[in-house]
């Protein structure tokens, strides 16, 4: 280990980089449960918690499991930031592990690196409780446990490797990336015969595993295969996307890390073979480097690349030496106060001074003040069926009434679990209270109603409609918004082996 120290950083004897490690632990975890009780819940958050609603073996987006973890926390509350205990757990559990993956061989770097790792910005601001929060554990998971099974050779290690692999994979499919990151370490890195015994063993109980999600694509349309590989796949070259995906890597790694990582270089490519750098290298190398081949043609979200984060610091803890870590300390203590300020104060303001918020100032609304629209809206739901026009507008509402509210209307390629939990046959000759962001007139949802009547409540300066529609019309909305949907999102190949719809067989098949 090179470098000259921070407070006597390379004396193992030392607890000064523990003391401070532990006090940062339990300090953004305050901090971060403060952030969890606060923050209003999201439109996002509020659609896993219906999954959690409705406990099933897959969903439209993504595989099921934040939606066992959240049918488990709902049955003893429904409390936004007990909702969210396992994002707020995730981040100081992650830096523990990367203070005991380091630990053997940096001593108390190791603290300082997992310390750093705490006070960053996401680790600070990111409570939120969606399909990362299981994904990004269990990359970090299968990682610790190929790195461990790399040092003893042990075949458990490999096996837990195949459980977290699996786990992932019933997660999101972002795992499918640590499953090819752990098989070019073997390949490029670790080719010993009981590493590839040990990688047969993680691709058999990964692929178990995982068998449930392709189960229940068979009989489910595929619809996870759909949106994540077809309905909201980019055609053709995305000029922005290389450009914004570096900038992100930079916002996220941050300069002093990547200056860190720079000026060690001559020790990555020296000590390559050795697990801890090479295995992390290429833990974290390789699924970036996909990422960045794949921002050619989409726009790289933030949020895909926190899974690969924490290894990137466990290579900085292995490299960069004490001028790098104080360097990376003190900017990342700036940094994260000045999103602790900008967020604090956000939250401070009263929601009227949110209106710079622009076109999405009725979302605001909706999401911040939802009870002020329900109250505004309840005196007419008595006898009618609740709608709204998009996912997460019905997802903040039935999450805050207890009432089901279905999407009505195509929708987008997001959110799609309605057309599992709505029947519009059943609807037919019903009345309809549809509560609505959009000031749209009257006449667009003329065609689905005998008769429509539109009334707008104004909620902090934000337009909010109330569509009442009696008499709704199921043929009228079969043959137009129904057959869209179809033909937009359930338009699977001829070549795909399907076992079963339910959307269409539910609207079509019989017909």
């Amino acid at each position: 280990m090179s470098g000259d120290g921070i407070h006597g950083l390379n004396d193992p004897a030392t607890p000064s980089a523990r003391r401070v490690f532990y006090a940062a632990l339990a300090g953004t975890l305050i901090l971060r449960v403060l952030f969890a009780a606060v923050l209003p819940m999201t439109g996002d958050e509020a659609y896993f918690v219906v999954w959690g609603m409705h406990p099933a073996l897959g969903y439209y987006d993504h595989p099921p499991m934040v939606g066992w973890w959240l049918t488990a926390l709902l049955a003893l509350g429904k409390a936004e930031w007990w909702l969210r205990m396992p994002a707020i757990l995730l981040s100081p559990v992650m830096a523990w592990g990367i203070m005991r993956i380091l630990r053997p061989r940096t001593g108390p770097m190791a603290y300082w690196t997992a310390t750093l790792f705490l006070i960053s910005p996401v680790s600070l601001y990111n409570v939120f409780i969606t399909t990362d929060t299981p994904v990004i554990l269990f990359i970090f998971l299968s990682g610790w446990a190929c790195y461990r099974a790399s040092l003893n050779g042990h075949l458990r290690d490999y096996a837990l490797a195949g459980v977290a692999v699996g786990l992932g994979m019933l997660s999101k499919y972002f795992e499918g990336l640590m499953a090819i990151a752990i098989a070019a370490y073997w390949l490029l890195i670790d080719r010993r015969a009981k590493a590839f015994i040990g990688l047969l063993l993680i691709v058999a109980i990964s692929a178990a595993l995982f068998a449930i999600n392709l189960y229940w694509n068979y009989e489910h349309c595929w619809d996870n295969f759909l949106f994540n590989l077809s309905n909201r796949t980019h055609k053709g070259f995305t000029p922005s996307g290389p450009p914004l995906y570096l900038l992100t890597l930079l916002y996220l790694i941050t300069p002093p890390l990547l200056l860190g990582l720079f000026r060690a270089r001559v020790a990555l490519l020296a000590r390559i073979r050795e697990p801890l750098v090479g295995g992390f290298a290429v833990f974290a190398g390789v699924p970036l480097l996909l990422f960045g081949l794949l921002s050619f043609k989409n726009v790289i979200g933030l949020h895909w690349l926190l899974g690969f984060y924490p290894f990137v610091f466990v290579l900085f803890g292995a490299l960069a030496d004490g001028r790098s870590h104080r360097q990376s300390l003190r900017f990342m203590t700036v940094f994260s106060l000045l999103h602790v300020l900008l967020l604090g104060t956000l939250l401070a303001l009263p929601v009227h001074d949110l209106r710079f918020t622009g076109k999405n100032y009725p979302m605001v609304v909706l999401g911040t003040q939802t009870e002020r629209i329900w109250q505004a809206a309840e005196p007419y739901a008595k006898g009618r069926h609740l709608a709204t026009r998009g996912y997460a507008s019905a997802a903040i509402l039935e999450y805050h009434t207890g009432r089901h509210f279905a999407v009505f209307g195509s929708g987008s390629d997001h959110g799609r679990e309605d057309d599992v939990l709505t029947d519009f046959m059943h609807w037919n000759g019903r009345n309809v209270l549809l509560i609505s962001t959009n000031n749209l007139p009257a006449s667009v949802y003329a065609p689905y109603f005998a008769h429509v009547e539109k009334r707008v409540v104004e909620i902090d300066g934000a337009p909010i409609s109330l569509i009442l529609g009696d008499g709704f019309r199921y043929p009228a909305y079969r043959r137009t918004i129904l057959t869209q949907i179809r033909e937009r999102y359930y338009h699977f190949p001829g070549w795909l082996p399907v076992g079963s719809c339910p959307f269409t067989q539910r609207y079509f098949d019989s017909r």
